[in-house]
């Protein structure tokens, strides 16, 4: 099982991104997590969403590449 996780966040990681540094590892890490835990619920998929970005803080370009 541990395995096919980690298989699977590679090619996450690898199609999505095309691979990444160590500076937002953490950040591309915690999105596999986020749609892994919710790969059944896809109805709510997309309305969890609207939730998340309306409330959380914004960020800037320059706060997000610092």
């Amino acid at each position: 099982m541990a395995d096919t996780v980690i298989g699977n966040a590679k090619a996450f990681i690898e199609g999505t991104y095309h691979g990444l540094g160590k500076k937002h590892l953490q950040s591309y890490l915690e999105e596999f997590c986020y749609r892994f835990n919710r790969r059944w619920i896809q109805n709510w998929l997309f309305d969890r969403l609207l939730v998340a970005c309306t409330s959380t803080p914004t960020i800037t370009y320059a706060e997000l590449t610092a």
